[in-house]
C-alpha cells in the first residue's frame, strides 16, 4: 500500500473532496489502492453502469441483471468498507424490476446492507428522477436509516418549482436538509469565466443553503474526445478548479470541491461498440491546474506499437518534472514500475487505474495544502 505523506491531512476530520467515477473496473481499482488517509478525504459519487436489462422469465425478469447489480455491491463494499460514498442508479432502465418485483434502488441497498463488512452508502436522488425511483430510495433511507444525496444541476435550480420539489423529495425520505448532502453537478465546462459565474448563480439558487449537511459543486473539463490531438505531449487546463477556487466561499459557507477525475463527464466510448474501436494509447497525468495529455497511436493500428508505447508514456513521465515520485500514490509507483521493466506496459484499463488512483490522490494533496498557496 502507498501512502500521501501530508502532514495537514491526516488532522482532517470530514471529507473535503467528492469526485464523481464511473463504476467501471479501472475506477474500482484505483479506488480500492488510494492510501486510508486518501480514503478518508474523500466522499465518491458513483455512478452505476446502466447494465442491459432483457427480462425473459415468464415474470418478467432478468437473472443476469441482478447479478450484475449484486456483483456491484459486493464490489463496493469489498473495495470501500468503512468509507462513505454515495451511489447513483438513476441511469438504470426506469422499467427494470429484480427478484421479488424489487426496485433496482431497492435490490441494490439491500445487498449493501446485508453484507457485515460494508461501505457507508448513501443513494443518490437527482431533480427528475421519477415517483417509483423517490419511492425505492425513500423506502431505502427509511429502512437503513440514512439520507439521500441530492445532485442536482444548474438548469434543476433555476426551475421555480425546486424548493417545492426538494422538499417533497426529503419529506418522503423522512430526513431533513440538515441530515442531507447536496451535490451541484454543472457536468462539462468548456470556459472558465462563464463557468464561474454559472457556479455563482447555480449557488445562490440553492434552497435552504445553510442547512445542508455538506455543499459540494461539481464540475469537468476533460475533452469529450482525444481526436482533436495530434500524437505527443499536450497540456490542457483543469478549469473546474479555478470555477471553485471563486466560488468555494460564496453561498457564505464551506463549498466541497468536486470532479469527474480525468474523465469526460460523459465519455464517448460509452456510446460505442469496443469491438470496432482503436483506441489510443494515451495517458492522462494530473498536476496541479492542469493534466499532461500523452497522445498516442490506436492500440490497433496495423503495424503499430500497440500497448507497448505505455512503456514510453511511463519513461516519458518519470523524467518529466510534474512527476511526482514512486512514493505518491499506488498509480504513481506502478509508473516507476512499468519504467523501469518491473511490470508489464499494462492496458487501457491498467492506464485509467493509474490515471485516476494519482488524480485523487494529487487533488487531496491540493486541497490539504491549500492554505500554504
Amino acid at each position: 500500500m502507498f501512502f500521501v505523506f501530508i502532514k495537514e491531512v491526516f488532522a482532517l476530520d470530514k471529507a473535503i473532496y467528492r469526485p464523481i467515477l464511473r463504476f467501471k473496473r479501472g475506477e474500482q481499482t484505483a479506488l480500492s489502492y488510494l492510501s486510508g488517509t486518501a480514503k478518508s478525504a474523500i466522499k465518491p459519487l458513483v455512478n452505476i453502469t446502466p447494465h442491459s436489462f432483457d427480462p425473459i422469465s415468464p415474470e418478467g425478469l432478468d437473472d443476469v441483471f441482478d447479478q450484475r447489480l449484486a456483483q456491484d455491491a459486493g464490489r463496493l463494499n469489498s473495495i470501500w468498507a468503512g468509507y462513505e460514498a454515495a451511489v447513483d442508479l438513476g441511469d438504470i432502465d426506469s422499467n427494470a424490476q429484480c427478484v421479488q418485483a424489487a426496485h433496482p434502488v431497492r435490490y441494490f441497498f439491500n445487498c449493501i446492507y446485508g453484507d457485515e463488512v460494508r461501505a457507508n452508502i448513501n443513494p443518490v436522488l437527482r431533480f427528475n428522477s421519477d415517483d417509483d425511483y423517490i419511492a425505492a430510495v425513500a423506502s431505502v433511507c427509511r429502512d437503513f436509516n440514512i439520507a439521500p444525496v441530492l445532485r442536482l444541476t444548474p438548469d434543476d435550480l433555476a426551475e421555480p418549482e425546486t424548493e417545492t420539489v426538494i422538499s417533497k423529495m426529503l419529506g418522503e425520505c423522512g430526513v431533513s436538509s440538515q441530515e442531507t448532502e447536496m451535490v451541484v453537478d454543472m457536468g462539462y465546462i468548456t470556459t472558465k469565466g462563464r463557468s464561474q459565474i454559472m457556479a455563482k448563480g447555480a449557488l445562490s439558487a440553492v434552497p435552504f443553503v445553510e442547512d445542508w449537511a455538506t455543499l459540494s459543486l461539481v464540475a469537468g473539463s476533460f475533452p469529450e474526445s482525444l481526436s482533436d490531438f495530434i500524437v505527443g505531449r499536450h497540456t490542457i487546463e483543469r478549469r473546474e478548479w479555478p470555477v471553485w477556487l471563486s466560488n468555494r466561499n460564496v453561498a457564505g459557507r464551506e463549498v466541497i470541491y468536486g470532479d469527474y477525475a480525468t474523465i469526460h463527464p460523459i465519455p464517448v466510448e460509452d456510446g460505442l461498440d469496443p469491438k470496432t474501436m482503436n483506441p489510443s494509447a494515451s495517458v492522462r497525468y494530473t498536476h496541479e491546474h492542469t493534466w499532461l495529455l500523452l497522445r498516442g497511436y490506436g492500440v490497433r493500428s496495423r503495424d503499430g506499437a500497440g500497448f507497448t508505447q505505455f512503456v514510453s508514456h511511463a519513461n516519458t513521465l518519470v523524467g518529466s518534472p510534474e512527476y511526482r515520485g514512486k512514493d505518491f500514490s499506488f498509480g504513481d509507483a506502478k509508473i516507476m514500475r512499468i519504467s523501469q521493466g518491473e511490470d508489464k506496459q499494462g492496458n487501457l484499463e491498467t492506464w485509467v487505474t493509474i490515471g485516476v488512483n494519482h488524480h485523487i490522490s494529487e487533488v487531496v494533496y491540493q486541497l490539504a495544502n491549500l492554505g500554504e498557496s
